[in-house]
């Protein structure tokens, strides 16, 4: 069980303008004990806690952190049911779970990225789904305004190219996608110059599998665009060196792309 007494003591203090000193002298202690409790090097002893909850006005419970450990546990089991459900192809259902979730979840970045492509999953009429559309990208607009994690940010910036294409807004698809970043400047490819050891083999490790997809999904549009067929065996050569197999063990990006690339409706 991770307690989290000495950083909710830090925070109830700060949030009340109070030195450490201060606390100290309430409790009858010294303030090194209080600093050493907020360094998380200790913590206070048991009898302690309802003197110090009192002192904060808040319950023991939230002192220790009982609250924070139970949310952090419903917000776990949000996300693996989520993953569940999309799995199953249950996207109705995670848009409730989502919606309901952001009751107590408000403004979380990764929750509103899987409330978006949920609702880019559901079904109905042309209509419906336009409508679908327009809101997972108004919620990934929101997430770019204000998110902060920086790995939702990225995620979103790549998503919503597609969204914005489907949409028929082609200028912004552009130039979201013009914003990204170039393959050179990819987060393993730096990683791999400061990492060492194991860390290091399995950083490079799972780049390749990106790297592999990229390749195979450039080549499979050259093999399109110019008529060589030739250009599919080099890409199936690759993913065999790189992952150390060939298409028989996964759809790859070809398939995959076919399946969700946006599309021109007159071409159908």
């Amino acid at each position: 069980m991770n307690l989290r007494i000495g950083e909710n003591i830090r925070r109830l203090r700060r949030e009340r303008n109070l030195t450490q000193e201060e606390v100290a002298a309430h409790l009858g202690i010294s303030f090194q004990s209080v600093s050493k409790w907020e360094r998380c090097d200790g913590y206070p002893d048991i009898t302690m806690l309802p003197a110090l909850a009192h002192y904060f006005g808040v319950s023991v419970d939230v002192l220790i952190g009982m609250d924070q450990m139970a949310k952090a546990e419903k917000y776990d089991e949000v996300n693996r049911l989520w993953k569940e459900n999309n799995r199953r192809g249950r996207h109705q259902e995670n848009v409730v779970l989502m919606r309901d979730s952001l009751r107590t979840f408000p403004n979380d970045g990764l929750l509103l990225v899987q409330l978006s492509t949920s609702l880019e999953k559901l079904d109905g009429t042309k209509e419906e789904k336009a409508k679908y559309l327009r809101e997972s990208i108004a919620l990934q607009e929101q997430i770019l305004r204000y998110g902060e994690d920086s790995q939702v940010r990225s995620a979103t910036q790549y998503n919503i190219c597609f969204s914005y294409w489907k949409n028929g807004e082609q200028k912004k698809a552009l130039e979201q996608a013009g914003k990204l970043p170039n393959l050179y400047k990819a987060r393993e490819n730096a990683l791999v110059f400061f990492l060492e050891g194991e860390e290091r083999h399995e950083t490079a490790k799972a780049a390749l599998e990106p790297l592999a997809w990229s390749a195979e999904l450039h080549l499979s549009i050259l093999a399109e665009a110019l008529g060589k067929p030739a250009y599919l065996e080099k890409a199936r050569e690759i993913r065999r060196l790189l992952l150390g197999h060939g298409e028989e063990d996964s759809a790859g990006p070809v398939q995959e792309r076919r399946q969700n690339e946006p599309r021109d409706e007159k071409r159908g």
